[in-house]
């Protein structure tokens, strides 16, 4: 039990560290005094100076942040300091704030492609709705001659809806192996198709060569469609998070705060994730990398929306002044960035409890 969370905070700590370090880099690469590199949210646990940075662990393990200076000042910049982040033009200050998203994003396009070739181009492609898909098809039954393969998701078995994946396998078994019909689509439910199919007796029961499973998998086939699958498979990743959005502001809005709970976790919901994956030994190391993966690739979505206090916030700002050629008022700016800052620990403290909940119940 000790040694799973153990791995977890060690994850958290790699993705924060890298993400803060696109920050970090790109600050020193033009010449901006780096003040602080912090991994958690003060108050302050640990730190150490070294060189003109200091380097500190704080007590709440949500994220990291890099100071720089000026960078939350009101004021005139110092005459005698070039190295102030207000001071340098904007194309630079863009460059620092989004580096860290893109340090995330590369990370988790490493890590699919890895998981990618690892499989032979077979990936988990999480949905938002429960289902039966086709994991795999054996070969010499009827499902490969009537044109099954992997990734197709099971709609209806005889007129009969599959809502699990479960259904499927019941409602072909309850034929005792006369011709059943499926309604089939894509992994999102799209362009469906009817196929007929005659159950093959095999060893007293009655079986259409397939594997059922709760979760769709994506398989590249085509040579361009494996280069580019890191990438695409990531830009789908990112609609179905904007998908669960929306769902959640929904759920939200409509007064289903259960449901809504249920559907976010924090630190320590993924925590109990993590925990669960990593009991399966390591067998369960590639799931692991891909929720790695889906982490690293969430935290530079969820960075680069134009939330206050986050770098999309940031950026938003800054391309406000690209645009106008002119900066917003920095009092304004930092009154925004305050509040934002202040809401997002009011909705970690929320998330938190709820997850404690969730483990308690």
């Amino acid at each position: 039990m000790i040694l799973p969370i153990l791995i977890f905070i060690l994850t958290l700590l790699v993705l924060v560290l890298i993400h803060e370090f696109g920050h970090f880099l790109m600050a020193k690469k033009f010449g901006i005094k780096v003040e602080e590199f912090g991994f958690g949210i003060p108050p302050r646990v640990w730190g150490k100076k070294i060189g003109e940075t200091l380097y500190s662990i704080n007590l709440l393990p949500l994220g990291g942040f890099v100071k720089l200076q000026g960078e939350d000042e009101v004021g005139g910049i110092p005459k005698d300091s070039n190295r102030d982040f207000r001071g340098k033009p904007v194309w630079q200050r863009i460059v620092v704030v989004v580096a860290g998203v893109v340090m995330n994003l590369v990370l988790a396009w490493i890590i699919f492609y890895s998981l990618l070739i690892y499989s032979n181009f077979r990936i988990i492609y999480p949905t938002i709705e429960s289902g039966a898909f086709i994991g795999g098809v054996e070969e010499g039954f009827p499902a490969k001659d009537a044109g099954i393969v992997v990734g197709d998701r099971v709609l209806k078995v005889d007129g009969k809806d599959v809502k699990a994946w479960e259904d499927a396998r019941t409602f072909i078994k309850e034929k005792n192996g006369k011709e059943v019909v499926l309604i089939l689509s894509d992994l999102e439910g799209k362009n469906t198709r009817e196929v007929t199919v005659t159950p093959k007796e095999t060893d007293g029961d009655y079986l259409i060569g397939v594997v059922f499973s709760p979760i769709g998998i994506k398989e590249y086939k085509t040579t361009q469609e494996k280069i580019f699958s890191g990438i695409t498979y990531s830009w789908d990743l990112t609609k179905l998070t904007f998908a669960g959005f929306s769902k959640l502001i929904k759920d939200l809005t409509g007064g289903d705060i259960k449901t809504a709970s249920e559907s976010v976790s924090g630190p320590i919901g993924l925590a109990n994730v993590s925990t669960n994956i990593l009991s399966g030994g390591r067998e369960a190391l590639p799931f692991y990398a891909w929720f790695v993966g889906v982490i690293s690739l969430t935290l530079s979505i969820f960075n680069v929306l134009p939330i206050p206090a986050l770098d999309g916030g940031r950026l938003l700002f800054l391309l406000i002044e690209a645009t106008f050629r002119k900066k917003v008022s920095e009092k304004i700016e930092t009154a925004v960035h305050q509040i934002g800052f202040i809401v997002l620990i009011g909705l970690a403290i929320l998330v938190t409890y709820s997850d404690i909940s969730k483990l308690i119940h």
